[in-house]
């Protein structure tokens, strides 16, 4: 792709280095103020995006010639689609959704970021701290020949930096271009990245150049994106072109929905029906809410309501009127139905509930597509405060010589059987893949008047990074935990000595509050202060759900002996054959106390060492080994 802009050349969209020795030292100083929060607990961006990473691949030529655009043109980004609707733009690379931005003009928006179609980051040519030409976003040929600009024409937009993801930082910028009839492209508008949490902005451009009017003009949005530091998310919506405006035609005369209705839960987002059954009333929020938005100059009275159904079978209704001033947003309030009368036929079954949200519209020619929304209440074999949409990474920054937990606290309101954990790593860069970690299973923790209870843990575990549709890797417990009915926490602790520092885990930034967290970076624990649930789910039940494969440990396979030994110890690594491996022999706590490389037969000198217990870990050119314990006498 080129684009001609009064002699600035762009020939290779995602290659092109614009930023000087000063600028990246710069934001090497800003690269502090990317992860927000205290000294303990941050927030960092993702590098993929698990909504894009497997949808079918686009087609390699149209199936049909696209007809023109014209005039009025429409876009708010309702199609229930991650990419562009093709009946009206040409590339895929922003992602459509409904989860990135924050106080929306109406449903779905258009996210640019730093990750391509594929939801992965364009890291593969440019090294990091480097400013590129990241997405874009290109209409098809609108069909404007018989216009001139006598007719007015002007295009508007809105535009957010940030919104539920990352900043772009003051270098990044988001750009519009014109083509012209002679086939150049021409900047006719940007706006440099910032930091702070903005509202929604609104844009006018006129179409006031005669080499606009033809049947091939078009309109391309590009950002540019400093990778290795934040995705530089900034999100589109509402895009009107027609003729007879004018500069001050801002008004917008639309009452739409806006962010995803709330669970009809009060507290998770989804749990076990057999859990739910046995009181219903105490999990139901105490109403069923929905979203609207006024951007119109009137207050109307908006006629509202709700259809939900499982199946078949239809589980309740209602209606609500809202009155709504102007450029205003509220939530629409319905009595919650019964949604306790349902009974699947097997208890442990996937229970999912259908919702359906409408309004009237109370404004002429108003969009018609914003005023439905549809949400799923999904119940199954886990406990969960996320919606299942990631916006940003959590993790903690350990103390020197100390190990971090992390602990997230659940309830169970009948006995059952906690087989193991889902739960989503965030990918950094460079990969983590070699970051222990344990999990710990808790009937309490020391917080609030309670002290530390361990029912159970597993050690000497790795992030995994599955390649599946929803991403979440599963760790299946050698040992099924008895749980009696009350709360448990569940842990991820990360062991000391720097081994698994910013062990990222996604994040939900549209869950707010930070109840049922708590960290430990030091001796105590402590609520969390951020907002935002984790992707971290206990799997219950006679057995993990059907077609969830657990994630395997370590497969290279290695011996030490003798064991307990006295002053030397063998390690013997059948697979390596000539190739070279590193140990780390550690204490209890974590700390490095014998690092050294390795053949495939290699003896090590543990006299230094007073008697207990030591950990070995393998380090080998295809991963970590699985670790051993080793007792010196």
């Amino acid at each position: 792709m080129r684009i001609t802009d009064t002699g600035d050349r762009i020939d290779k969209m995602y290659n092109y280095r614009i930023m000087s020795l000063i600028q990246r030292f710069l934001f090497l100083l800003l690269l502090a103020t990317t992860f927000t929060a205290g000294a303990q607990e941050h927030l960092g961006p993702l590098m993929e995006n698990t909504a894009l990473q497997h949808q079918p691949a686009a087609p390699h030529g149209p199936l049909r010639k696209p007809t023109a655009l014209a005039l009025p043109f429409f876009e708010d980004f309702t199609d229930n689609a991650p990419y562009p609707s093709a009946e009206r733009w040409t590339d895929r690379y922003v992602y459509i959704n409904n989860t990135m931005g924050r106080d929306m003009v109406s449903r779905g928006v258009a996210t640019f970021d730093a990750l391509n179609a594929l939801g992965h980051p364009y890291y593969d040519t440019v090294s990091n701290y480097t400013t590129i030409y990241a997405d874009s976003l290109t209409s098809l040929p609108f069909a404007l020949s018989g216009r001139a600009p006598v007719d007015s024409v002007y295009l508007s937009f809105f535009y957010q930096p940030r919104g539920n993801g990352f900043s772009p930082k003051p270098y990044d910028s988001l750009m519009l271009f014109f083509l012209r009839s002679n086939g150049t492209w021409v900047k006719v508008w940007s706006v440099n990245g910032d930091t702070a949490q903005l509202p929604f902005r609104q844009v006018m451009i006129p179409l006031n150049d005669t080499g606009y009017f033809n049947d091939n003009f078009r309109m391309r949005w590009i950002n540019t994106a400093t990778i290795g530091i934040s995705n530089s998310h900034w999100n589109l919506d509402y895009i009107r072109v027609d003729a007879g405006r004018n500069l001050y035609d801002t008004t917008v005369r639309d009452v739409a929905f806006t962010k995803e209705p709330a669970s009809i839960l009060n507290d998770f987002s989804a749990m076990p029906f057999r859990h739910f059954k046995t009181n219903p009333a105490s999990f139901l929020a105490a109403n069923l809410v929905s979203t609207l938005k006024n951007y119109g100059p009137l207050t109307p009275n908006i006629p509202t309501g709700f259809r939900a159904t499982t199946g078949a079978t239809n589980l309740g209704s209602g209606t609500a009127n809202v009155s709504l001033p102007s450029r205003q947003e509220t939530d629409a309030l319905y009595p919650m139905y019964n949604a306790g009368t349902f009974t699947p036929g097997n208890p442990n079954d996937r229970v999912v509930y259908d919702n359906l949200f409408y309004c009237t519209g109370s404004y002429p020619g108003e969009s018609r597509a914003n005023d439905t929304i549809r949400s799923q209440q999904v119940f199954d074999n886990y406990f969960a405060y996320d919606d299942g949409t990631a916006e940003q990474s959590y993790f903690l920054n350990l103390q020197p010589g100390a190990p971090g937990a992390t602990a997230v606290e659940y309830a169970v309101y009948q006995p059952d059987t906690l087989r193991g954990i889902a739960i989503r790593f965030a990918p950094v860069l460079p990969k983590a893949t070699l970051k222990e970690f344990s999990i710990g299973v808790y009937r309490d923790i020391a917080i609030n008047g309670g002290t530390d209870d361990l029912l159970y843990q597993e050690e000497f575990l790795l992030p995994d990074y599955p390649d599946t549709v929803n991403k979440f890797s599963v760790y299946a417990f050698e040992q099924p935990v008895l749980l009696n009915t009350g709360t448990f926490y569940i842990s991820i602790v990360q062991p000391a000595g720097g081994v698994s520092d910013s062990l990222q885990i996604a994040l939900d930034a549209n869950r707010t509050g930070a109840n049922h967290r708590y960290f430990k970076v030091s001796n105590n624990w402590e609520p969390s202060l951020l907002d935002g649930a984790l992707l971290l789910r206990p799997l219950l039940g006679a057995r993990l759900p059907v077609g969830i494969k657990a994630t395997e440990p370590p497969a290279i396979a290695w011996s030490l002996s003798p064991n307990p030994a006295n002053d030397r110890v063998h390690i013997h690594i059948p697979r390596l054959g000539t190739a070279m491996a590193t140990y780390t022999l550690t204490d209890v706590q974590g700390k490095n106390l014998l690092i050294g490389s390795l053949k495939a037969d290699t003896d090590i000198d543990i006299s230094s060492l007073a008697p207990g217990m030591y950990f070995v870990n393998i380090h080998t050119a295809a991963g970590l080994t699985q670790p051993a314990k080793l007792i010196k006498r």
